[in-house]
């Protein structure tokens, strides 16, 4: 640098800030400056420089060096700054590279451009050069901010059914954060989202008929390097669809044999069916497949279920009936109730007692109801009569039952000298008794009378009775039952 000095005698050197500087006072004026405390000449370059120069001091930098265009403008922030200094990016390889251009802004303040620096060798350690070849220095200053690397293998994200959640991942080798967007023109398909923080994309397929591919285009950013792009795609998949009206799937009967297919159709996957809600009659499974098989039960009644069907990634519902009919079956029944015991006869005369009359008997049939269910009992036939047994007359049948029907066991023989007891069949009398046990309508009839008269004779007979035969005198034959 050549210093002209001018005359100063007479004014002395002119005095103030940095403010307060002449405007273009000419080359070679000095100036003081209280502000800076230095002696500053003005150059041939239009600038105020120190007179006595300082070495320069770098205290930090800002800025980046983009990758991606092999170029970055940073800030450089120090001291002693003169104009005409020069930047410099020193390598870890210890190669220099000078900036393709230095501006000065200010004794504390240069922007430098920076051109052909390699990550390979960063950091990159800054210095500054005055005029005066004083220079300053900051280790470690300046990294090439390297372009983002994307992680998520372009094609294909997947197949999917209604709801989506699945995310893309870029990173930097340095500590730049990545943000997403969508490409120019780009777009995902209606109701997703994209967060361009995370990567995620999220939300709700449309409806769709057919399996349905939808291609996008997502931009990687450190907000340095020129974003990078990669293209993806997403299948949605279509739900099947029922072939097989909702509702009744039939009537049956009882114990009959059921096998129903259902059927949902899928354009590309096989479909699996399984019971959602409800349940099948009794005796029924739903297979996989779609079939439900078993025996109708013998319970009356419509049930309802719901069966979805799947193809792994959706499925639809839908609700089917099924009505069970108890077939109306007629029991024919007989039911026949105990037969009394025989009346107490008289050796001594050999008068005989009556016999017992037959036990009730009822038929028909009988209507089952579903569920029901019906008690059964077998009435016992009555003890015949010995002396020791009161009056002597024989034992009442036991009544027999079935359900609500009801018949009555057969009345006892009366002893000699004595009447038959009533019953389903009435009993016989004994000889010389007047006259038999009554029967029941519809069960049976009344018993005999005895014979009256001579001694030595039986009585009437019982059941379906008539009246006991006369026996021969001296003979102690009974009257014969009457007929059933």
């Amino acid at each position: 640098m050549t210093i002209k000095f001018s005359d100063i005698t007479g004014g002395g050197i002119p005095y103030g800030n940095t403010a307060g500087r002449p405007a273009n006072p000419g080359t070679g004026k000095l100036y003081s400056n209280g502000e800076t405390q230095r002696i500053e000449l003005y150059t041939s370059g239009g600038s105020w420089e120190n007179i006595v120069q300082e070495v320069p001091g770098v205290s930090s930098v800002t800025g980046n060096y983009s990758e991606s265009s092999n170029s970055g403008t940073i800030t450089i922030y120090g001291t002693n700054f003169v104009n005409g200094a020069v930047a410099t990016a020193i390598g870890s390889n210890g190669v220099q590279v000078n900036a393709t251009s230095t501006t000065f802004n200010s004794l504390v303040q240069l922007t430098a451009v920076f051109t052909g620096l390699s990550s390979q060798y960063e950091p990159y350690d800054v210095r500054v050069t005055n005029p005066s070849n004083l220079f300053g220095i900051l280790p470690d200053a300046l990294y090439v901010n390297n372009t983002p690397v994307w992680q998520t293998a372009a094609g294909s994200l997947g197949t999917f059914g209604d709801n989506v959640s699945i995310s893309v991942s870029a990173t930097a080798t340095d500590d730049s954060t990545i943000t997403y967007s969508l490409a120019s023109g780009s777009s995902l398909p209606s109701g997703l989202t994209l967060n361009s923080t995370t990567g995620a994309i999220s939300g709700t397929l449309p409806d769709i008929s057919a399996n349905t591919t939808y291609t996008f285009t997502i931009n990687a950013s450190d907000g340095v390097n020129t974003p990078i792009s990669r293209t993806f795609s997403i299948t949605s998949n279509a739900a099947p669809a029922w072939q097989t009206a909702a509702g009744s799937l039939g009537t049956y009967n009882d114990g009959s044999s059921i096998n129903i297919s259902l059927s949902a159709t899928d354009t590309t996957d096989s479909v699996t069916y399984a019971l959602s809600s409800g349940s099948l009659p009794s005796g029924l499974t739903l297979s996989s497949s779609g079939v439900i098989s078993g025996i109708a039960p013998e319970t009356s009644g419509t049930s309802t279920f719901t069966v979805s069907a799947s193809d792994g990634l959706n499925s639809i519902s839908r609700e089917f009936s099924i009505t069970i009919n108890v077939a109306a079956v007629n029991i024919e029944y007989l039911v026949v109730a105990g037969g009394g015991g025989g009346g107490l006869g008289n050796g001594a005369y050999r008068e005989g007692g009556g016999g017992g009359g037959a036990g009730g008997v009822a038929t028909g049939t009988l209507a089952r109801t579903s569920g029901a269910t019906y008690l059964i009992t077998v009435g016992s036939g009555g003890l015949g009569r010995t002396a020791a047994q009161g009056l002597g007359q024989g034992g009442d049948g036991g009544n027999s039952t079935f359900g609500a029907f009801t018949v009555s066991g057969g009345g006892g023989g009366g002893r000699e000298d004595g009447n038959g007891r009533p019953g389903g069949s009435g009993g016989g009398a004994g000889c010389q008794g007047s006259s038999g046990g009554a029967g029941i309508t519809g069960q049976g009839n009344s018993g005999g009378a005895g014979y009256i008269g001579t001694h030595a004779s039986a009585g009437g007979g019982g059941g379906y009775g008539s009246a006991g035969q006369n026996g021969l005198s001296g003979q102690s034959t009974g009257g014969a039952g009457g007929s059933g």
